[in-house]
């Protein structure tokens, strides 16, 4: 039993080590997938096994593999692939692939997951669901590969429903914003209607036609 419970515990590392390397130094950048907010509990996973355990206060490690699955056990995770922010709440359970300008979100059954792109426009997916986002020639191209998600703009609004084949393009750098209005200029008063002229009662005058001789 000691000798299976050893060959169990190097197993696990090697797992780790390929997937995290030491944490993250002040001012690098992750390779590949990066954890940016915890205040929960989360179990990152590697196929199907449990390769750390994270909470609140922990040191956030590297990750250095390009596919990686998070279960939320409780609270929340935010983490960043390829410009993309991927939120999760309790119960998420969701697998992020980042390549070369592109990222793969797909999420098994639980709660839905927030895909926040570069400009701000939202996909939520909704359980068993996978989309794929790939960028290209300034545009995000917004595609899914199966599940239905719900994509709003930055502000929340124009909702749209994409489903499996379907694909919405956004921009890559968000929009800018409407030009101010100069306040120094006024809009111009209408013109006044005239006056009506009273009626005073006096005959109009008539033109005398020259008396003959």
């Amino acid at each position: 039993m000691k000798l299976f419970h050893l060959a169990a515990m190097v197993i696990l590392a090697a797992f780790s080590a390929n997937v995290f390397a030491q944490p993250v130094a002040p001012g690098r950048l992750a390779k590949s997938i990066k954890i940016t907010k915890i205040t929960g509990t989360v179990n990152v996973m590697k196929d199907g096994m449990v390769i750390m355990t994270l909470r609140p206060g922990d040191a956030i490690p590297e990750i250095t593999d390009n596919k990686v699955t998070f279960v939320i056990v409780d609270g929340t995770v935010e983490v960043e692939a390829g410009g993309k922010k991927i939120s999760g709440a309790t119960g998420s359970n969701f697998t992020v692939t980042s390549n070369e300008g592109q990222v793969n979100v797909s999420l098994g059954a639980g709660t839905p997951v927030s895909v926040k792109t570069e400009s701000g426009f939202n996909v939520i997916l909704t359980a068993n669901s996978e989309v794929k986002l790939v960028n290209a020639n300034g545009k995000v191209e917004i595609s899914m590969e199966k599940g239905n998600a719900v994509v709003t703009n930055s502000s929340g609004g124009d909702t749209q429903t994409v489903k499996p084949g379907q694909t919405v393009v956004v921009p890559v750098n968000p929009l800018p914003p409407p030009a101010p209005v100069d306040p120094g200029l006024k809009p111009v008063d209408p013109l006044p209607e005239p006056l009506p002229i009273p009626d005073t009662g006096v005959n109009p005058i008539q033109e005398l036609s020259p008396s003959t001789p």
